[in-house]
């Protein structure tokens, strides 16, 4: 059974886990992101507050095979998606799309918060799960740095409410 779950449940390292697992497809992720991972972990279980509050884990008997973090510090304007991964055995069975909706529900009780934004590449799957859940892109930009095998860069949003004037 799918569940979710707070961050505080598990043991430090768990979100480093999960991201080393989700992205195993090329060794060139660690590479380039392994630093960037530690860090995210880190910061999570170093505040179990923000992680419990802004992010989730997704669970199948109680076995965590993903998580997503948001970031609300731009409210009301827009939240950020952050990391938002699924281990590799569970790919391509709708958990990440159900874990994608899970954070989207939690973030639309945030009071007035106008949008939903997110950036990813365009040579994952990330795309495509992020427009099954309503996202729409709005910006493209080109990958010229050294690692531009991932990809260019994908805005994507989700439009919550509209200004009245």
């Amino acid at each position: 059974m799918l569940e979710f779950r707070k961050f505080s449940e598990f043991p430090r390292g768990t979100l480093y886990d999960i991201l080393q697992d989700a992205y195993s497809y090329d060794s060139r992720n660690k590479e380039l992101w392994d630093e960037n991972w530690h860090e995210s972990d880190e910061f999570f279980y170093d505040n179990p507050e923000i992680a419990d509050k802004y992010g989730l884990v997704t669970c199948i008997e109680n076995y965590p095979i993903g998580f997503v973090t948001w970031d609300p510090r731009n409210i009301p304007e827009y939240v950020e998606i952050g990391h938002n991964g699924i281990r590799s055995a569970y790919k391509r069975k709708g958990y990440g799309h159900l874990q994608l909706q899970e954070a989207i529900h939690r973030i639309r009780s945030y009071a007035g918060v106008k949008k939903i934004i997110v950036c990813t590449n365009s040579n994952l799957v990330a795309p495509r799960n992020y427009e099954s859940v309503g996202f729409r892109l709005y910006d493209k930009k080109k990958n010229c740095s050294e690692s531009a095998y991932t990809g260019d860069y994908l805005y994507y949003e989700i439009k919550l409410q509209t200004c009245m004037k």
